[in-house]
C-alpha cells in the first residue's frame, strides 16, 4: 500500500483486530489469480532468460451519485488479461483515505467535487495503489444506460433498501428476500441512502446487486459489438463496461472494519478501515499490470503462485512479505498439490541477500535459480505445505518487524 506511515500503522491496528478471521469472511466465489496470465509467447533477453509477458489487466473506477450529489458506490472493474470479462469490486464508500503527516483523516469520497472529481479519484487510486484507464462517475439516467443490455435480473436482498427523499420521507426500494427486478430499480438500489443510515448497513445490498449482475451475465451477454475486443485497452467506461459483459463476472467486496473515534477518526465519523493485505492480494492477482506497488525505493518484486485455494494462505503470504518490505507484484493460483517445502526462485543471485530472514517469516524454504521470469518480478514464490504449517504456529510476526505503513 502506499507508504503514508500514520495511515498504515492505524490500518495495520485495525488488520490485526480482524487478523485472519476476516478473511474467512470473505466471499467464497472468488478464483485468486489467473493460470493464463503470462504470456509464454514472450522473447528471451541475451542471458537466455526468458521473461513472461503478464497480460494486460486494465482498471477503471466505476462511482455512483445520487441526486444531492453524494458518492453512493465505489467499484473499480478489473478486466481479465486476454479475454473477455473479468471482476468487479465493492470498495467501501467512506473507506479512510491515504492521507499525509498533518493532514486530517478523511473518507475516500469527501473530497468528491462533481464539477472536479480528481482529488476524489486520486483518493481512490491512492488507497488501492492502482492507476486507472478510465473513470465514470454516473448518476441514475447514465447508471441505467450503462446496465441496460444486462436487462431484468434476479437478487436476493438481506434487509430492506431505503432511501430518503428530497422532502424528507422515507421510500422502500426494494423488500427483503429474492425477486426478479428491471435496470432502473436495481440503479435505485445503488444510489439508495437513508439519512443517518451506517455505510455498514448498506454493505450488503451493493453486494448483492453486483453479483445479481455478475449471475444475469452468466458466461457473457452476445452482444455483437464490432468494438469489443479481448486485447484492445478500453478507454472509457461504456467500452469497459461492453467488455466486462460479454464475458464470466467474478464479484469481490473488500472487508470492512469501522474506526473508532480516536486519533485517527477525531470527528467520529462513519469511517471505515479496509485490511490493506486483502486489497493487495485482490489487485495483484485480478489487476496486477495496473497496480503501482507501494513506491519504497529498492524494493524487490514478488510473484507469489498458490497451489492452495485458500484466500486465507493468500492473504497471509502477502501480509508477511509486505512486513519485509517486498512488493507484490503478481498474485495466482496454481494447480496442485502443493510441494512439501516452499520454493524461492530467482534470476540474479545478488537478490538472495535479501532472503536472510525470510524463514522467520514463512517457514522451511528451498532457493533454486531459474531462467524464467514474469516481466518486472524478481522472485516467484511458490507456497509448500511448510508455509500452511509454520503460520498455525506462528500466527504473529516476529516482534523484531517494524511493520511497514498499511
Amino acid at each position: 500500500m502506499t507508504a503514508i506511515p500514520q495511515r498504515q500503522r492505524q490500518r495495520m491496528l485495525v488488520a490485526l483486530c480482524c487478523g485472519i478471521a476476516a478473511a474467512l469472511m470473505l466471499p467464497a466465489g472468488l478464483v485468486i489469480g489467473y493460470n493464463a496470465v503470462l504470456n509464454s509467447q514472450s522473447g528471451t533477453n541475451v542471458n537466455d532468460v526468458r521473461t513472461l509477458e503478464i497480460a494486460s489487466t486494465p482498471v477503471a473506477l466505476l462511482a455512483t451519485v445520487n441526486a444531492s450529489n453524494e458518492i453512493t458506490t465505489i467499484n473499480v472493474i478489473a478486466l481479465s488479461g486476454g479475454s473477455l470479462g473479468g471482476t468487479i469490486i465493492s470498495v467501501p464508500v467512506k473507506a479512510s483515505a491515504e492521507v499525509l503527516d498533518g493532514e486530517a483523516p478523511r473518507r475516500i469520497s469527501d473530497l468528491f467535487r462533481a464539477d472536479d472529481p480528481a482529488a476524489f479519484v486520486a483518493d481512490v487510486e491512492g488507497l488501492l495503489d492502482v492507476s486507472f484507464s478510465a473513470v465514470g462517475i454516473l448518476g441514475r439516467v447514465e447508471l441505467i444506460k450503462l446496465l441496460n443490455p444486462i436487462g431484468p435480473v434476479e437478487i436476493l436482498l438481506d434487509t430492506d433498501v431505503r432511501n430518503t427523499q428530497a422532502d424528507g420521507t422515507t421510500k422502500t426500494v426494494a423488500k427483503t428476500g429474492s425477486t426478479t427486478i428491471n435496470m432502473a430499480t436495481l440503479v435505485d438500489i445503488l444510489l439508495a441512502r437513508e439519512i443517518d443510515q451506517s455505510e455498514s448497513a448498506r454493505f450488503n445490498h451493493h453486494k448483492s446487486v453486483l453479483t445479481a449482475v455478475g449471475n444475469a451475465v452468466g458466461l457473457g451477454l452476445k452482444l455483437d459489438d464490432p468494438q469489443t475486443s479481448a486485447f484492445d485497452e478500453p478507454l472509457d467506461i461504456a467500452t469497459f463496461a461492453l467488455r466486462l459483459f460479454s464475458g464470466p463476472i467474478q464479484v469481490w467486496q473488500f472487508a470492512a472494519t469501522a474506526v473508532p473515534q480516536g486519533d485517527a477518526n477525531p470527528n467520529a465519523l462513519d469511517m471505515y478501515s479496509v485490511d490493506s493485505s486483502e486489497v493487495t492480494m485482490i489487485m495483484a492477482s485480478v489487476a496486477p499490470t495496473s497496480i503501482t506497488g507501494s513506491g519504497e525505493s529498492g524494493a524487490l518484486a514478488v510473484q507469489i503462485d498458490s497451489p492452495f485455494n485458500n484466500a486465507v494462505l493468500s492473504r497471509e503470504i502477502v501480509r508477511r512479505l509486505a512486513a519485509m518490505g517486498f512488493d507484490i507484484a503478481l498474485v495466482r493460483e496454481v494447480p496442485g498439490p502443493p510441494q512439501e517445502v516452499t520454493q524461492i526462485r530467482y534470476v540474479d543471485a545478488g537478490v538472495l541477500s535479501s532472503l536472510e530472514d525470510l524463514a522467520s517469516f514463512v517457514g522451511d524454504i528451498e532457493t533454486a535459480p531459474t531462467r524464467e521470469r514474469a516481466q518486472g518480478v524478481d522472485l516467484q514464490i511458490i507456497l509448500g505445505s511448510s508455509f500452511a504449517v509454520f503460520v498455525t504456529a506462528n500466527p504473529d510476526l516476529p516482534a523484531t518487524t517494524v511493520v511497514p505503513s498499511n
